[in-house]
């Protein structure tokens, strides 16, 4: 038998598309050994049922409910109590929709040159900012949450290391590109070493309608979030910086409440209004748990 690659699908309150992805997710991995883990977390629709559905015709599809909403605890519930040594993990979202054969390519991809830490995949022609984007990836080897390959020696490493994303983190894509391009801390940044990118590994992602008024607050929320992602990432990457990887904080929130000046509004231009309702929303995290 082939190698075994565990595939590990993020869903949050994705009932309407889930189940399309799932099958875009068995056809893109052609002949491949897969188990797909669903990590259905905190979700208040029907998520988990249509999930289970698809389990039911095809049982290497594993729902996982998980009832916290947070996806870095959904990504640290998969590697640290599903991941199996020595198992290609792929991780990808489940909202996504990806071209045939996406999957297969970016395993094919990072077994021709299995030195890397991680694989970052491309995203399709056709949306708004895709040519910047495909741009970005190609000459930084930026890291992409959508569809991302790691290489078990290196999620091992991880493991053995105790390395866990801290709960709450906005921005986990972020956070893993950073621990893949400096090989978990070790003293030295390698981006274009240690993270490939395969450009036939490609996904579609949903359109937003600026006519429906779900998807205009969609985009609003996106922004505070990018915001919250932005704090997050300067105050734990320069933490991880100074003291490695033990620094690492449990929660996300934990960094402000060790340096709450972290959290100061500077003009920022029009993103001067997200950063302020981030800001906020960040300092009543931290009150909560003071």
């Amino acid at each position: 038998m082939t190698q075994l690659v565990q595939i590990c699908v993020m869903a949050y309150n994705l009932e309407k598309e889930i189940y399309n992805s799932l099958t875009s997710i068995i056809a893109a991995s052609d002949e491949l050994n897969i188990r797909v883990f669903v990590m259905v977390n905190g979700c208040k629709d029907q998520t988990l049922k249509e999930c289970q559905r698809f389990a039911e015709h095809d049982r290497r599809v594993i729902p996982v409910d998980i009832k916290l909403g947070d996806k870095a605890n959904a990504w640290n519930e998969f590697v640290y109590n599903f991941y199996q040594a020595g198992a290609i993990p792929v991780f990808l979202d489940g909202d996504l929709i990806f071209e045939q054969n996406a999957i297969n390519h970016i395993v094919t991809h990072f077994n021709n040159q299995a030195n890397v830490n991680a694989v970052s995949s491309f995203p399709w022609a056709g949306g708004r900012s895709a040519k910047t984007w495909r741009e970005t990836l190609l000459k930084n080897h930026e890291f992409t949450g959508n569809l991302y390959l790691l290489s078990p020696v290196f999620l091992t490493k991880i493991k053995n290391l105790n390395v866990k994303l801290p709960v709450g983190l906005i921005g986990d894509d972020s956070m893993l590109g950073y621990l893949s391009a400096t090989d978990v801390c070790a003293g030295t940044d390698l981006p274009k070493e240690r993270i490939s990118v395969c450009q036939n590994a490609i996904f579609y992602y949903p359109r937003l309608n600026w006519r429906k008024y779900d998807d205009i607050r969609l985009y609003l929320r996106r922004r505070v979030r990018y915001s919250m992602r932005k704090y997050q990432q300067n105050e734990i990457v320069k933490n991880l910086k100074a003291h490695g990887y033990k620094a690492m904080p449990e929660k996300a929130v934990d960094a402000f409440i060790q340096n709450p000046t972290a959290l100061t509004l500077s003009f920022n231009g029009l993103n001067t209004l997200f950063d302020w309702i981030a800001i906020s929303k960040m300092n009543q995290e931290i009150n909560k748990k003071a």
